[in-house]
């Protein structure tokens, strides 16, 4: 689903789970995990592609030729997939925990969004999976929820949470 970069991950995360931690504070980034490459992809299309494409041709010059609309569709429909997908390849999430402030930054289909809370007041907040549902995970302060982990697997929200709660409090405890 994602790939996450946090400190002290657990050894059960994968291990493209890295992280950072400095002196100053301490960084959790999601990124969108993809398992092929942009060219892989290419090739991919193409190898879904041609099939249909031939098929269509071959049974419109026996005379249904009817098919090379839906065969044409069918193609159009595998382009436009594939295009959503790459609009997701800089998708990220990213938390900051520093000094006194909390850097919460985001980028989905290109829309990026910044919020800056205060440590003081921010919770962590996690919902474990449940039978129906996947977990939650977000940031509370001042009454409104930052939500957090889309891009990351159940085990990597689990993680992310203990990260940020033990971050929040070294923060909390560094500055009184």
């Amino acid at each position: 689903m994602g790939s996450v970069a946090i400190t002290t991950v657990p050894s059960e995360v994968p291990a493209h789970a890295r992280g950072v931690a400095t002196s100053a504070g301490a960084r959790l980034t999601a990124r969108a995990n993809r398992s092929l490459s942009v060219e892989a992809r290419k090739w991919v299309a193409i190898a879904l592609c041609v099939p249909v494409l031939v098929v269509g041709v071959g049974v419109a010059a026996q005379g249904a030729w009817l098919v090379l609309p839906f065969a044409g569709v069918e193609i159009a429909l595998i382009l436009v997939g594939f295009k959503w997908l790459r609009a997701g390849d800089d998708d990220y999430e990213s938390v900051d925990i520093g000094g006194d402030e909390v850097r919460l930054s985001r980028s989905v289909r290109g829309r990026v969004s910044e919020v800056t809370l205060n440590p003081h007041w921010v919770q962590v907040v996690f919902t474990p999976a449940g039978i129906a549902r996947k977990s939650l995970l977000g940031l509370r302060s001042h009454g409104r929820v930052y939500p957090l982990g889309h891009l990351m697997t159940e085990t990597e929200r689990t993680a992310a949470a203990q990260f940020l709660i033990s971050r929040l409090r070294a923060a909390r405890t560094r500055r009184e």
